[in-house]
């Protein structure tokens, strides 16, 4: 009997059997230890978290409801669909510009109308471009929630030009990463696309690796640099690609947007981040910051409680800026051009 008729007989190659047995070991280690991990329910959900979701949206189906306000005894209006997103044209509207970003997006504190991207949709209407603009922002979102809600809600919009304007929230220092967040709390929307993440050794390799926290980051009140970005820079730098590679997906053009706050101050960071990869991937920048940290020395257009969220005037400065940007670059024509 030949070497090639006994690996027939016994149900495969010797090399593969040897290769077989030689992982045994392994494989009893492996299971052994991920086994005692779980046991041991490690790690564990130890709370602190910014938010108690990983993902959220907006109240859905909002008509002019009152939201309180910073503001001393302030309210403003807010209407909302059913998916969460304020007033916004319907899916299908042909010429459409998408604003995505956090709660400056959204128009925190600002009536329905009043928001910055309701504005630049009436500067539109009135210039005669035929475009009208989607308001994808949502209260306290990172490029993390901003993945999820493309892939989930924006993108069956198929905009033509999205403004990505995720800056505010990703730079604001926390006790978790958004990611770590998602992993600590198990969330199976996360872990339905991060199968490796059900783990708990791989999980124990990316805690080693710094990727993700065990343990709450200490955030003295008095220390704004304390804690952990809600999206680290190399993490937001990969969730920009994504993003803008989405877009280009859907048939939109992509703008990497450095949303304007009254001062530059913790973003600055992640603004040279937004920058640069817009420069890797060749792309349009737009970032208003000088120009609203120029405006706003000379008028208020903050509120005077609410020093992160632009008034209906500062609104309406970020909506006449982009307005003119995007007429410049040619990103919007008029109707029938």
């Amino acid at each position: 009997m030949t070497d090639g008729d006994l690996a027939a007989a016994t149900g495969g190659s010797p090399h593969l059997r040897r290769l077989m047995f030689s992982l045994v070991p392994f494989l009893v280690l492996f299971g052994g230890t991920e086994a005692g991990l779980r046991a041991a329910d490690w790690p564990k959900d130890q709370g602190g978290f910014e938010h108690n979701e990983v993902y959220w949206t907006m109240d859905k189906e909002l008509a002019n409801s009152s939201i309180a306000h910073n503001e001393e005894n302030a309210t403003f209006l807010v209407s909302t669909n059913g998916a969460g997103l304020r007033v916004p044209v319907p899916k299908g509207a042909s010429n459409t510009v998408m604003t995505l970003g956090c709660s400056t997006t959204f128009g925190w504190g600002t009536d329905d109308a009043e928001s910055y991207p309701a504005q630049l949709d009436a500067l539109m209407q009135a210039g005669g471009k035929g475009w009208r603009v989607i308001n994808g922002g949502q209260p306290g979102y990172t490029t993390f929630q901003g993945l999820w809600l493309w892939d989930e809600v924006l993108a069956a919009y198929k905009p033509d030009v999205v403004l990505i304007g995720y800056i505010v929230q990703d730079a604001r220092r926390a006790a978790y990463t958004d990611r770590s967040q998602a992993v600590l709390q198990r969330d199976a929307r996360f872990l339905k696309h991060n199968m490796l993440y059900k783990l708990r050794l791989y999980q124990g390799l990316r805690a080693v690796l710094g990727q993700i926290q065990v343990r709450a980051k200490e955030r003295p009140a008095d220390d704004p640099n304390a804690g952990e970005y809600r999206v680290p820079p190399a993490e937001y730098a990969q969730n920009l690609r994504d993003l803008v590679s989405r877009v280009h997906e859907s048939g939109g053009v992509p703008v990497l947007f450095g949303f304007p706050l009254e001062r530059e101050g913790y973003t600055k960071t992640h603004r040279t981040i937004l920058r640069a990869a817009a420069l890797e991937l060749e792309i349009h920048h737009l970032d208003l910051q000088i120009e609203m940290d120029a405006a706003s020395r000379q008028e208020t257009l903050y509120f005077p409680r609410d020093r992160g969220h632009a008034n209906p005037a500062g609104n309406a400065r970020i909506a006449q800026w982009v307005y003119s940007w995007l007429s410049e670059q040619g990103l919007i024509s008029p109707e029938g051009a």
